[in-house]
């Protein structure tokens, strides 16, 4: 598995390198967060020889509050503030659920803003540090998938609509970051959307707390007026990335590796690393666009092939654990679980405000009771307190009920209980004259 040492490259892997003393956060978290906005802020001028933009998409895939994802986020924001803060703060958006919403964000960012040259600047970047509460209402919107997609390939995309009328962006310019758990991966990311492609834009990374500072520690930002510098000469014109001779060769290496490995892998793994090798591509432009110049080096290649590959394992572990265990996610416990949990952790015994202030949001007043009635093991009484209120509803733990027992014990093996015998009818007495008296 790659390290960060091995992807970290030029200005801005020194200045992760130089900011991690102090953050709790993954490295890898950094640098992944660090390229999609930093990307996303240079996509008006710099392109690829192909003319493809240069976007680097990214997610953040970690345990809750372990995985340090906002950390990470928040590193990298600190760390490029001087650099491209302005783009961040004016340009960065968040909850788009639709494909038709997704196009007016683009329409209307282009046509309310101006680059230095006088022309449209439609530049943005998608920022979901809750990706998975937006992936549940853009999974019922059939449009969204193909305008995000078209989108990361720099296509034009349009949308009409009654109030608006027809809305056009001829080139999209939008990054995009986002963060979610193992087990939300294994819920709302479809194999089905894998295989058409959805997902293989991204580049998901496994991320966790690389350590554990003091309560009152701050971020030491290092020197950064390289970041600046970089980004001050990647708008001054518009800058077109190729690979130099040993580069391209390299490139080229790396290609057929991929496409060796994805013939051997199921065919869902093998659609996440699609678009591997423009991946590599991308991320190399990018950093040697922060070495200001516009061609890509063989250094710059290697480091980006050590993400993109880090990349590659992250998706294969987060696939496979979403097929065995649903991404790691525990099982989903019984009511009678959580309300035994509660008195296991107050001895036993527990007033009613207190348990369900333990299971807020799990269940309510009415279906603790509902449900404590059908436990044998658990009762709901109540105590008269020393004061004058009202008698506290506390909810005890008692001894099961001893199985009752609908036979005698017949000693003896083989031998079953004899029936008894049924009663004999007795035929009606007829009284005062009338026969049916004894049937009525």
């Amino acid at each position: 598995m790659r390290t960060f040492e091995e992807m970290a490259y030029g200005p801005l892997g020194e200045a992760v390198n130089g900011l991690m003393p102090t953050s709790e956060a993954d490295p890898i978290g950094v640098w992944a967060a660090s390229l999609s906005l930093y990307s996303a802020a240079i996509s008006r001028t710099v392109r690829l020889d192909n003319r493809r933009p240069v976007v680097i998409w990214t997610v953040l895939a970690g345990r809750s509050a372990i995985g340090r994802k906002g950390y990470a986020l928040g590193s990298a924001t600190e760390l490029l503030r001087d650099a491209i803060g302005g783009f961040i703060y004016t340009r960065k958006r968040s909850g788009v659920a639709n494909g038709p919403s997704l196009v007016d964000m683009l329409s209307k960012m282009e046509s309310e803003n101006t680059g230095p040259d006088g022309g449209h600047d439609g530049r943005c970047v998608l920022v979901e540090e809750e990706w998975a509460s937006v992936l549940k209402d853009q999974k019922k919107c059939s449009k969204f998938s193909t305008y995000f997609r078209t989108a990361w390939d720099g296509k034009p995309v349009s949308n009409r609509t009654k109030k608006e009328g027809l809305q056009s962006v001829a080139q999209p310019l939008l990054g995009f970051h986002s963060h979610i758990t193992p087990g939300e991966w294994a819920k709302y990311v479809s194999s089905s959307e894998a295989l058409g492609g959805s997902y293989n834009r991204l580049l998901p990374v496994l991320v966790e707390r690389s350590k554990l500072l003091p309560y009152n520690n701050k971020w030491v930002i290092p020197e950064t007026s390289e970041l600046k510098r970089a980004y001050e000469w990647a708008q001054e014109e518009k800058r077109v990335m190729c690979f130099s001779k040993e580069a391209g060769e390299r490139y080229d290496e790396i290609r057929a590796i991929v496409e060796d490995k994805m013939a051997e892998l199921p065919e869902l793994l093998a659609s996440y690393m699609e678009r591997t090798a423009e991946q590599v591509h991308r991320v190399a432009a990018v950093l040697s666009a922060l070495d200001m110049t516009e061609e890509i080096s063989i250094e710059a290649v290697n480091a980006a092939w050590a993400f993109v590959e880090y990349s590659t394992y992250s998706v294969e572990k987060l696939v496979k654990d979403a097929a065995s265990d649903g991404g790691g996610a525990k099982p989903m416990k019984t009511p009678e679980e959580l309300i035994d949990e509660v008195l296991d952790k107050h001895d036993g015994k527990v007033s009613s405000s207190i348990m369900l202030r333990a299971l807020w949001g799990k269940l309510k007043a009415a279906e603790i009771k509902a449900v404590v009635e059908g436990m044998d093991t658990v009762e709901l009484v109540r105590e008269k307190g020393e004061g004058r209120g009202a008698p506290s509803q506390m909810y005890v733990r008692v001894e099961p009920p001893e199985p009752s027992r609908k036979f005698k014990v017949i000693k003896g093996e083989g031998q079953a209980p004899e029936p008894k015998p049924e009663p004999k009818r007795q035929p009606p007495q007829a009284s005062n004259g009338n026969p049916f008296q004894g049937l009525i």
